[in-house]
Order: C-alpha cells, then sequence, then structure tokens
C-alpha cells in the first residue's frame, strides 16, 4: 500500500542513484535526467481531471495538517486537477466553489466543526459536492460517524493512491449527474 506522503516524497525528490548508471566496480556516471513529458502526454494509467470540455475537474481539500493537505494538494494537481485548499471550514464557507465538475476531500477531525458538520452546512446552502473523508482514527466513535453520512467514501490515513484516485474519479462522476 503506497501512502499520499510517501508518493508525494518520491514523486518531488530525484536521488542521485535514480539518475546514476552504477558499475560493477563501484563508479557512478550520471546519466541525464528524464526529460519531461508534454503537458496532455500522460502514460494511459496516469489519472487525469480533465473532463471533455478540457477543462480540468477541481478538487476541495480540507484538512487542519499542513503536511497532509501540502500532500494531498501536490499529489492530486500531479494526476492533473484543479486543487482548492483549505485549513479550517470557516476558510471554505466564506469562499466561493465550484458546484459542478468538482469533489471535496474532508478530514473528519476538523478544529472548528467536523467534516461531516462541513459538507451538511455546504449542503443546506446549496453548495454541497459529492465529498470523500478521511481521518487518522479508527475508533468506534469515527466509524459511527462515518457510517451516518451519504459520502463516496470514507479513507483512513495513510491514504493509499489508487483508491483516493478511485473515490475522485466516483465524486466528480456525481457532480456531473
Amino acid at each position: 500500500m503506497t501512502s499520499v506522503a510517501s508518493t508525494v516524497y518520491s514523486r518531488l525528490t530525484s536521488p542521485e542513484e535514480n539518475y546514476c548508471k552504477k558499475f560493477e566496480n563501484g563508479a557512478r556516471v550520471a546519466a541525464a535526467r528524464p526529460k519531461r513529458r508534454p503537458k496532455g502526454t500522460g502514460t494511459p494509467t496516469q489519472r487525469t481531471g480533465s473532463t471533455k470540455a478540457g477543462e480540468a475537474a477541481t478538487v476541495v481539500v480540507v484538512d487542519d495538517d499542513p503536511s497532509i493537505l501540502r500532500a494531498l494538494s501536490r499529489l492530486i494537481q500531479a494526476a492533473g486537477f484543479r486543487v482548492l485548499t483549505f485549513d479550517r471550514p470557516s476558510a471554505l464557507l466564506a469562499s466561493a466553489i465550484p458546484r459542478v465538475n468538482a469533489c471535496m476531500v474532508v478530514d473528519i477531525n476538523l478544529p472548528e466543526m467536523d467534516g461531516i458538520e462541513l459538507c451538511s452546512a455546504l449542503a443546506a446552502s446549496g453548495r454541497g459536492l459529492p465529498a470523500i473523508l478521511i481521518t487518522g482514527r479508527n475508533d468506534l466513535a469515527t466509524q459511527r460517524l462515518i457510517e451516518k453520512t451519504h459520502v463516496v467514501a470514507a479513507l483512513f490515513k495513510p491514504v493509499d493512491e489508487r483508491t483516493l484516485f478511485d473515490a475522485i474519479a466516483r465524486a466528480i462522476a456525481l457532480s456531473d449527474g
């Protein structure tokens, strides 16, 4: 299982060993860094946030942990999505967010209100989006909260990259319909 933080770290760092050829005698010869692919020419397994109209889908990420917020943002952006990040619910409630071609990734345990209350507040104001809940807690109280909600997915930290992107794809599809 690949965690978000380790995936982002491995994508953003490039140790010398990745660009050097090591010979049997222990000598290393630096190789040229791989060339970047032009935008839009990813591999068939690469996920993209683009839509039929060419505009990238938006993923709204809410988490009070700066390192998780940054890691999720980088990972999701690298997959081609537009990302809006918020470190607290009040910041999101005070902001304009898209109503279609978008979804939310929300931490359950937030300082001002929990992620479920945030989703409910957005829905009550007519700005609800399909949501994916994430949490670092796997206790009975958290499981009961999750059972009461109507979310696309509830994921436990560290979040598996493939599971996250599958949930995002399902959520984006729901926001368009």
